[in-house]
């Protein structure tokens, strides 16, 4: 359980969760692969297209976190990753346009540095393990397979049963430290399901 309060999961806060935003159709076809566990470098030829699908378009600011059914970063957000060299971990320029203004300091990033991590007694699931056919409820971490991995290549990483991404604590405090918009994070043993319809706590007095 050691690692369940090392991790934390990266979610929308009421900034960027005032705005639905939604991968356009002239966007770079690569971009539709971003869930996938493998470079899409060579797959992604031009930049990504983002547009406003809902909320208040007049007053619409870009954050430095968004999400549309992948992950949206400001140049900001990616320089704060930059020195920890992360393995998995790319950035594709994509342009957020609404009308005639465009935003274009901003990234799709693609995590596809994984590990098979799931703790499956202590995690609880609807359905199940046998080719990950379930809804993961409640999260605990596996130490036998995350204690054979350097920290260097688990600092941030996707889960390869399904797509939950998970940033280490250390990285955690250098974004919170950059003041960024728009974004919250979860720490995994306090996560479930439900949890993104409740506050935070104070959970990150230790960072």
């Amino acid at each position: 359980m050691k690692y369940d309060s090392q991790y934390y999961i990266l979610r929308e806060n009421h900034e960027s969760g005032a705005y639905m935003l939604d991968m356009a159709e002239n966007s770079d076809e690569g971009l539709d692969h971003l869930m996938s566990l493998w470079s899409l470098k060579n797959h992604v030829l031009g930049p990504g297209v983002v547009e406003i699908t809902e909320g208040n378009r007049a007053k619409f600011q870009p954050c430095d976190y968004h999400e549309t059914a992948e992950q949206l970063v400001s140049e900001k957000f990616r320089q704060v990753l930059a020195p920890f060299n992360l393995p998995g971990v790319d950035f594709y320029q994509t342009n957020i346009v609404n009308g005639d203004k465009i935003w274009s300091e901003h990234y799709y990033m693609h995590i596809w540095n994984h590990h098979k991590a799931i703790d499956k007694k202590r995690s609880e699931v609807l359905g199940t393990y046998v080719r990950n056919r379930f809804t993961l409820l409640k999260l605990s971490l596996d130490e036998k397979v995350l204690d054979q991995v350097p920290l260097e290549k688990r600092l941030v990483f996707t889960l390869e049963e399904k797509p939950v991404f998970l940033f280490h604590e250390s990285v955690v405090a250098a974004l919170r430290a950059a003041d960024l918009s728009g974004l919250d994070f979860r720490r995994v043993d306090s996560w479930s399901i439900g949890s993104a319809f409740e506050e935070d706590d104070d959970i990150y007095d230790d960072l």
